[in-house]
């Protein structure tokens, strides 16, 4: 093997994706078409709303706290409806009607319309999107067993990442000629990503790929709790019990509180950061651009070497590790307006991501056995969006009452990683090992 080839090899998940399960590889482009489709636009659609139409950043964050609300419910209802109905469907569905909302909000921008248009568009944009979510990780469950799931889990971060390094770069460009050309060009790239899975994607659901198979029985989550059976065809109708039954598995549900907490602390990624490097810090757009294209970069280059570095901990002992490298970080960005501090602050919050997301996800997979693990995804993704809707509103609260005092508004946000690294450092005690390790839910 040639030293680039191997070189490849510690950077780049090229085996995992070209030799081993080609359906891996499939969801990982069509998730990195996505991911390219959705940072093209949201990194800067603050921006427009504050800056272009005057709403205050207080304002913008109930919007993306109500959007996010939406998708907190579409987490559930895409939980439930990637067990009955399949994995592949869902992920179709979930791009298609995205990409027909930024095509709309292409149309609001242009005719600058009401900012209710703006809310419930937007709603309608998370509602798809968090549909994408059970279905993927529950189709990586259904791929990888045992301690190849959190690389799996890393490679599909890498694909979307790699979206996201692209995606603001030519947003960036895009936004200082128009706003609503980010729409279109995000609905394009989505209905892309769309028709990619519908030809390319295969079915993994064991109760369509095996009918007879496990998908069949009772399921029964990590403290025991029964759920729902289902038939071959995932029929029945849908009852709200039915995709909220993980929340009856107590240490899952301690688990998912936890989660809400660091998903707050990520949500200020967006809306916040961005208002603060452009109206605070008095950066360009295209810098802003450049700091997120960054943080993309760092997960495609550094996720599958950091999983092969930490993949053999304790996922708890990950999600810690993660928990206070974004309290470091964002303290860092709080610390001064210069780009290169604003780099180093991203550099070390996006090494917080790449340690504690995928071990966030192999947890899930192992609470929950193979018939209840859109169910299980659909209620972790219930929380993490709650977190993703906090984020926001509380960063806009604070962005308009700590105005002038960067150290204060970055010093709070720490202080919640820092209380989401003390409740997984908790719930450790209470883990099985082969839960902590991801090695439960195999089938």
């Amino acid at each position: 093997m040639s030293p680039v080839v191997r070189w490849i090899d510690s950077v780049f998940p090229r085996r995992a994706l070209f030799q081993r399960d080609r359906r891996l590889f499939h969801l990982t482009f069509g998730r990195l078409l996505a991911g390219m489709g959705f940072a093209v636009t949201i990194p800067f659609l603050s921006l427009y709303l504050h800056t272009e139409r005057g709403v205050p950043m207080s304002a913008v964050g109930g919007l993306f706290f109500v959007s996010a609300l939406t998708g907190a419910l579409a987490q559930l209802l895409g939980g439930d409806w990637t067990d009955r109905y399949g994995r592949k469907r869902m992920l179709v569905l979930a791009q298609v009607g995205r990409g027909i909302v930024f095509l709309f909000l292409s149309v609001a921008v242009l005719l600058h319309a009401s900012p209710l248009w703006f809310v419930l568009l937007v709603c309608g944009s998370a509602f798809f999107g968090r549909l994408f979510d059970p279905p993927s990780g529950a189709m990586i469950a259904d791929i990888a067993k045992g301690e190849e799931r959190v690389e799996a889990y890393g490679v599909l971060r890498v694909g979307g990442n790699l979206g996201w390094a692209i995606g603001p770069a030519l947003g960036g460009f895009l936004a200082a000629l128009s706003y609503w050309s980010l729409f279109l060009v995000s609905a394009a790239l989505m209905l892309l990503s769309a028709a990619f899975m519908a030809f390319k994607v295969q079915e993994t659901a064991p109760h369509l790929v095996r009918p007879d198979g496990p998908g069949m029985a009772p399921a029964v989550g990590s403290s025991g709790v029964p759920g729902p059976s289902f038939g071959p065809s995932g029929g029945g109708r849908f009852r709200l019990a039915d995709a909220a039954v993980a929340l009856g598995d107590r240490v899952f549900l301690r688990y998912c509180l936890t989660v809400l907490i660091l998903f707050t602390v990520m949500g200020q990624l967006v809306s916040t950061l961005s208002i603060y490097v452009v109206d605070w810090a008095g950066r360009s757009k295209a810098e802003l651009g450049l700091l997120y294209s960054l943080n993309g970069l760092i997960v495609v280059f550094l996720q599958f070497p950091a999983t092969r570095l930490v993949g053999a901990s304790r996922m708890t002992t990950q999600l810690v590790l993660g928990s206070l490298l974004y309290a470091v970080g964002y303290g860092m960005i709080g610390l001064g307006s210069g780009f290169a501090l604003l780099f180093a602050g991203m550099v070390v919050v996006t090494l917080g991501e790449i340690t504690s997301m995928p071990a966030s996800m192999n947890l899930v997979a192992a609470f929950s056995d193979e018939s209840m693990r859109g169910r299980y995804m659909g209620t972790y993704g219930l929380f993490n969006s709650f977190g993703w809707s906090v984020g926001p509103l509380v960063g806009g609260i604070l962005l308009d009452l700590a105005k002038g005092k960067p150290v204060l508004l970055w010093g709070c946000i720490g202080l919640v990683s820092i209380l989401a690294a003390a409740g997984f450092w908790n719930l450790r005690r209470t883990l099985s090992r082969d839960i902590d390790y991801g090695r439960g839910g195999d089938a």
